[in-house]
């Protein structure tokens, strides 16, 4: 059985409205995740979405659909329940999988790769969940409740003598594989025994703002 890739779409974007059919490159924000799903054979593309417009435009791009129930669509609705419903929705179609990635729409940019590497990684590391992550530089501060370093300032180390134990990593929000007892008895992304999959820097890109998608139309020219 497939691992199931779910893609959470709204149709209500505060931001940037109509996000994610907002054209990227020339298609649909969206259609750029639900594409790196399809090449990618172990996965099959799931889009949760409320929206009839976006569910076309996603089924057009090769996605099954989840009709999520408008008490899921709210501002406030977590993620979390988003995956539960899908998991449950699917379960009725095609049995129970063993876990389930989660894919942000928002992050178009993954390289050719990433997603059957993370299938690979999780299932070979013997963990309970994976994040999608990008190495960040160690030189990190806190203000608050006071200023304080995060890293030893008083022996600075040079970049190339970091150690393993003094690099950092920061969560993308990209991507999320996960057992499905962990949801099941956690309701959360993350739990158990939790593995890092570090992705490209390039991979790190969550649009959220007009910027954003200009960078990502550069970085698409650049590529080409």
């Amino acid at each position: 059985m497939s691992i199931p890739a779910v893609i959470p779409a709204r149709g209500g974007s505060k931001g940037i409205p109509r996000k994610n059919l907002k054209p990227l490159g020339g298609k649909p924000l969206i259609v750029w995740t639900i594409e790196q799903v399809l090449a990618a054979p172990e996965l099959t593309p799931y889009v949760s979405t409320e929206d009839e417009e976006i569910a076309g435009v996603a089924r057009d791009a090769g996605a099954e659909i989840i009709e999520r129930p408008d008490d899921l669509a709210q501002d406030t609705t977590a993620t979390e329940p988003v995956v539960e419903h899908a998991v449950d929705v699917i379960t009725r179609r095609v049995g129970r999988p063993e876990s389930v990635m989660l894919l942000q729409a928002t992050s178009p940019i993954r390289l050719p790769g990433t997603l059957s590497r993370a299938v690979t990684e999780f299932t070979s590391g013997a963990v309970d969940s994976m994040v999608g992550v990008v190495p960040e530089p160690i030189f990190l501060w806190q203000r608050s409740p006071e200023v304080r370093a995060l890293y030893p300032f008083e022996s600075r180390p040079r970049r190339q003598d970091v150690t393993p134990e003094q690099e950092r990593f920061r969560e993308t929000g990209s991507l999320y594989l996960t057992r499905t007892e962990i949801y099941e008895t956690q309701h959360n992304r993350l739990g158990g025994r939790i593995g890092l999959f570090v992705m490209d820097p390039a991979e790190s890109l969550d649009i959220d703002t007009l910027e954003d998608f200009e960078r990502a139309e550069q970085w698409i020219v650049n590529r080409s």
